[in-house]
């Protein structure tokens, strides 16, 4: 396999769900690129950047840097995050919340994709609920991969064991519709797979990883803005409008030309 002239990004993944809507999330970020003459590694600079952003967290919002970022957790005021010791209140919880994601701005642009998928949806491709959001985020990931010419990486949350086995199949195989209804030759689908892809799917524990903490975040906050758009918020997360913290991610962040139809916010919803 040839580098491509893009360079080398690392895609960092964690989900959001429950027993109806299931949200994944990929964050990008650039491992290796081509400056000059010279192939440079410029992910010690990212890590850096968000080393200073959990430093600015324990600052402004007295929350530890040693503390993992949960966004469900964080949400609904539990996690003991207020000097790692105290629970916020649900009011601050919400507003500490929408800070954290105002300050998620340090990657390059459109570094942020979702995928989207209710419980009732039809399958794709032989795969349902969070498979199927997966399925259709890997998808996305290799048009990116494709239109920024570059190879990638991947490090899932662990825990799911289906995902490493789902990411292998789509290295050999991974069938695409087309945006325009079907390929040449009439075919509905066509195979795609994700040969710019490097290795195998790791595993990455988020506690000991901010990028994979802030796709929960996004994740977690993408979550609530699909359940409110089918009137399923619980009565608490209505009244502080969790419904409208995915709003807070910096527009510039998000990948809105992983959709193909309104709102061009950086979550795919299948239907």
């Amino acid at each position: 396999m040839l580098l491509r002239s893009g360079g080398l990004d690392i895609f960092y993944i964690d989900e959001s769900h429950d027993n109806t809507a299931y949200v994944v999330t990929a964050i990008t970020i650039p491992f290796l690129r081509h400056e000059g003459i010279n192939w440079n590694i410029v992910w010690p600079d990212y890590l850096d950047a968000a080393k200073q952003w959990r430093r600015n967290i324990k600052k402004n919002l007295y929350i530890p840097a040693t503390k993992e970022l949960h966004g469900i957790k964080l949400a609904s005021g539990r996690g003991r995050y207020r000097l790692g010791k105290w629970q916020f209140d649900k009011a601050r919880a919400s507003s500490v919340y929408r800070q954290i994601l105002r300050s998620i701005n340090f990657f390059p642009d459109a570094s942020i994709i979702s995928v989207a998928v209710h419980r009732g949806a039809k399958n794709l491709y032989g795969r349902s609920r969070l498979e199927a959001a997966l399925y259709a985020l890997l998808q996305r990931m290799r048009t990116q991969c494709n239109s920024r010419q570059t190879n990638a990486i991947v490090f899932f949350d662990e825990g799911h064991p289906e995902y490493r086995k789902l990411y292998r199949q789509a290295q050999v195989y991974l069938p695409t519709g087309s945006r325009l209804g079907n390929w040449a030759g009439g075919l509905f689908s066509k195979n795609m797979p994700l040969d710019m892809f490097t290795k195998d799917g790791n595993d990455k524990p988020s506690r000991h990883c901010y990028f994979t903490q802030i796709a929960d975040l996004v994740a977690y906050a993408a979550f609530l803005k699909i359940k409110s758009e089918r009137n399923a918020l619980t009565s608490w997360q209505a009244k502080y409008k969790l419904d409208s913290l995915y709003d807070e991610v910096p527009i510039r962040m998000r990948n809105v030309a992983a959709q193909s139809k309104a709102p061009r916010d950086a979550i795919v919803r299948l239907k």
